[in-house]
């Protein structure tokens, strides 16, 4: 997901800090010894966006010797990882729908790097310049979809379902949802309008896998680590904060009929054998609190729901 319109952007690609940094975790994760993902287009985005940010796209044989400015991303990677995998688990299991829609798809691949059903189309929605980046990169390295691919650019903090239709989506056939790291970027209104589109749009059989926002309290404590990650990393953590009162996806979906289950980032830690630390006995690096880059609890992360409608 890239940020609102306002956010601290790249000059020379006019792309969101969070989004690169985002595809150099995945980046990071592919190059680990037991990787939980395999993506071999991460760590070119983040090369072709010539960031001036030193972005880590390999894991380190001493992660805890690193470089202070890059040891809250390694962190995060290992946070990135576990989503990733969690997702993509989700959407390689179960019966596939016809169509599926990532909401604020970001640097995103996979449409690219997942095994599709034939004739599954995948609709993928961010801002034109994110996704324009993204299509000419994956272009220059030969890489094609294994789906019938359709990139919409949109703002999903105004009305997109028009959008969304206009682009041959069918509200009559069952849809598969991805909501990874989007709701974190919108205020409370905008998070509830999507999970009521999300809910309005969909037909029985499809199925959502949605990474929760958690507000956090405007105190003082909160906003000295919020300064220290930012200017540790150059990312503009203070406006990825979920604002206040987010909506519950839970209750929000099980009014419209949906079955919702929830899962920790402790049960992700579990499932996949990965530690939130750059040392397994010390936590290591700066902590921050913002809930998409720096997960250490659920107090600072909300876990993700997985629905389905009958």
């Amino acid at each position: 997901m890239t940020e609102p319109t306002g956010s601290t952007e790249l000059e020379d690609q006019g792309l969101p800090l969070t989004a690169l940094a985002v595809a150099a975790g995945r980046a990071v994760e592919t190059s680990r010894a037991d990787p939980l993902v395999a993506d071999p287009f991460a760590s070119a985005l983040v090369v072709a966006a010539r960031s001036h940010l030193d972005l880590p796209t390999v894991w380190p044989a001493e992660p805890a010797e690193a470089p202070p400015l890059q040891q809250p991303l390694l962190l995060a990677s290992i946070y990135i990882g576990m989503r990733t995998r969690f997702i993509d688990d989700f959407l390689q299991s179960g019966p596939p729908t016809p169509q599926t829609v990532i909401l604020g798809a970001g640097l995103d691949t996979r449409a690219f790097r997942l095994a599709w059903p034939d004739g599954a189309r995948v609709f993928e929605i961010d801002s034109a310049n994110v996704l324009e980046f993204k299509a000419h990169v994956l272009s220059r390295l030969s890489a094609e979809p294994g789906c019938e691919l359709i990139s919409l650019p949109a703002d999903l903090s105004s009305p997109w379902r028009e959008t969304l239709l206009g682009a041959g989506f069918d509200p009559a056939q069952p849809t598969t949802w991805v909501l990874e790291g989007l709701l974190p970027y919108l205020d409370a209104a905008s998070q509830h309008a999507v999970l009521g589109e999300v809910a309005a749009l969909s037909a029985p059989g499809s199925r959502a896998v949605i990474e929760r926002a958690v507000a956090l309290p405007k105190t003082d404590d909160i906003e000295a680590k919020l300064r220290e990650f930012s200017e540790q990393t150059g990312l503009p953590m203070s406006e990825l904060l979920a604002r206040a009162d987010p909506p519950n996806p839970v209750e929000l979906l099980e009014s419209a009929g949906w079955r919702c289950s929830s899962h920790t980032v402790e049960e992700l830690c579990s499932t996949y054998g990965r530690v939130l630390s750059l040392d397994a006995s010390t936590e290591s690096g700066p902590e921050a609190p913002e809930p998409e880059q720096q997960p250490n609890s659920d107090q600072s992360r909300g876990g993700f729901v997985t629905a389905r409608l009958a």
